[in-house]
């Protein structure tokens, strides 16, 4: 069975941040990747409420510069393609950064490894 290119994605983007900030707690949104049986699925959707679609793949928790946190969009393709997915993803963004986050979209390892060093170069934000 062969894996889902974004799959192999975020997978490795897990090694680069373990390799490389590996006290800063991040997590990835599998539910996409993963097929859940029906009674699981809905339970998932129930939890989430109307925020279940466009929900980024991962969240960085560290807060630096004026943000609160980094979301990531994984996208294995060249670009960011224009769908009605893409789109909720994007009206997600939104909400997420008016909320005080950075949010984006990344495509392929090589932009997802600059956003996310170019995020950590940052100092960190003092939360009171």
């Amino acid at each position: 069975m062969s894996k889902k290119p974004e799959s192999v994605l975020a997978t490795r983007i897990s090694n680069y941040m373990l390799l490389n900030y590996n006290k800063i707690p991040f997590r990835f949104d599998i539910g996409a990747d993963v097929p859940l049986p029906i009674g699981i699925a809905k339970r998932a959707k129930q939890l989430h409420g109307k925020w279940s679609k466009g929900y980024p793949d991962m969240f960085i928790a560290t807060c630096r510069g004026k943000y609160g946190g980094l979301y990531l969009e994984l996208k294995a393709t060249k670009t960011v393609l224009d769908s009605e997915h893409t789109r909720i993803q994007a009206r997600f963004h939104e909400v997420l950064r008016y909320n005080g986050y950075k949010v984006g979209f990344c495509c392929g390892y090589d932009e997802c490894t600059t956003i996310i060093k170019k995020y950590m170069s940052k100092k960190r934000k003092v939360v009171k």
